[in-house]
């Protein structure tokens, strides 16, 4: 990080609002701020303070903040300017930042600052960008867990236990006099049995986590006209695909989300299946089957007027869902609709929900695919160091043992490689 680079951006969104927020960081951001914002009173830091911002020619009523190292989000001197929501005083002001020598920031500067500085872990950093792109309450409250450092704790906590065991084996390499390998040798297998299961445990739930965080996959999937477009806008409350009395309207795959229960549902239409001979159809067949091979949950939707049952190959769970129950007799076996009317959606919503085994975030979960790798691959190493107590050298042991503390590492930030400290922030908004 270039200490002497003080950085500038919107922090809001772009466009016209009630307000915006432009937000600096660095050592010079309480004089560049100075330099502009003239208060009406004594400016005292971390309190907004109302005054006038003269930029780029243009002045706004403006209030404004300052936070002092290192108590701030970054833990560098910051400053905010929270304007009218012009997008051209907007600009002025920044620009008149920059004059005065800011620089644009970066996108997730101020974030990967805040983690450079150590004032969040690299898993608190990668929560933040979950929090501002969540959809549902479940990611939202998935994410605020995190931030709050539930899955740091129970990280840190198993790492600093790996790293007395190894503190203990390098002592029984370094005097060899004592002959207390044997004892730092038991000592370790048990502390290694516990942390074990600990991250075990941790990366059981990863399946659910998974689902909360990026949704639950959903794919309707029927014969043609057994009105699965219909049940996509019945089950969205809006028209989002065509729907025609004729057969293969649909072509192609539609991608549509909807929360219920706190879940986030991400439905694909997709095209009817049958045998045909035309090319664009039978690629959106093709397509249809590997939307319902990929699939947490798959509607099986078949038309009680033309009742065509269509195989289903998943390697999620089936709902059976009998449509135009408003024209015919409802039957056994599954959840009778009308997606015409509507009639048994509001049933159908609960069963997916129920299926889909989401539940309420509730500390330390893995909710992302980066940190369950790299928790698998810790367990596979003490895995195998368990196995070896009392078989191979304690230099081997140790060898496992680093390897599995590097893992964990990566997932806190306390061993990320810079590759993957810029993949994760370059996904950042800037401002954040």
């Amino acid at each position: 990080m270039n200490e002497n680079r003080t950085i500038v951006a919107l922090s809001t969104p772009v466009g016209v609002g009630a307000i915006s927020i432009v937000r600096l960081s660095g050592y010079r951001s309480i004089e560049y701020l100075g330099r502009l914002f003239k208060p009406y009173g004594e400016q005292i830091p971390n309190m907004l303070t109302l005054g006038v911002i003269t930029a780029d020619g243009v002045r706004d009523k403006v209030m404004a903040v300052v936070f002092r190292a290192p108590k701030s989000y970054t833990g560098e001197d910051m400053a905010e300017v929270h304007c009218h929501g012009s997008p051209e005083i907007v600009r002025r002001i920044i620009r008149a930042f920059i004059s005065l020598g800011a620089e644009p920031a970066e996108p997730g500067e101020f974030t990967r600052r805040a983690f450079l500085s150590g004032k969040l872990s690299l898993d608190e950093a990668e929560a933040v960008s979950d929090l501002i792109s969540a959809r549902s309450a479940g990611q939202i409250n998935s994410a605020f867990e995190a931030m709050q450092g539930s899955l740091y704790g129970e990280l840190s906590g198993v790492y600093e236990e790996i790293l007395s065991v190894v503190g203990g084996l390098e002592a029984a390499i370094d005097y060899p006099e004592e002959d207390v390998e044997e004892m730092a040798s038991e000592e370790a297998r048990a502390v290694l049995t516990r942390s074990l299961d600990r991250l075990k445990r941790l990366a059981s739930t990863f399946d659910e986590g998974e689902r909360v965080r990026n949704g639950v996959k959903v794919a309707l999937v029927g014969a043609p006209n057994a009105g699965k477009s219909s049940l996509l806008n019945r089950l969205l409350g809006r028209d989002r695909a065509i729907v025609t009395a004729n057969a293969g309207t649909t072509r192609d795959t539609i991608e549509e989300s909807y929360e219920y229960g706190g879940a986030l549902f991400n439905l694909v239409d997709t095209a009817g299946v049958r045998e045909t001979d035309d090319e664009v159809e039978k690629e959106g067949v093709a397509r249809s089957e590997r939307a319902a091979k990929s699939a947490h949950i798959v509607l099986r939707i078949t038309d009680l007027t033309n009742p065509v049952h269509v195989d289903v190959k998943t390697d999620g769970k089936i709902i059976e869902v009998y449509n135009k129950v408003d024209v015919c007799a409802p039957v056994s076996g599954g959840v009778n609709i009308s997606a015409q009317s509507g009639e048994g959606v509001d049933e159908l919503k609960k069963i997916i929900l129920e299926t889909a085994s989401v539940s309420p975030v509730d500390g330390a979960v893995i909710t992302n695919a980066r940190h369950y790798s790299l928790v698998l691959s810790a367990v596979d190493e003490l895995s195998l160091a368990l196995a070896d107590i009392g078989v191979t050298s304690v230099d081997c042991l140790l060898v496992g043992l680093r390897n599995a503390l590097a893992f964990l590492g990566g997932v806190t930030g306390v061993s990320a490689t810079d590759d993957v400290i810029n993949e994760i922030f370059s996904k950042f908004c800037v401002g954040k």
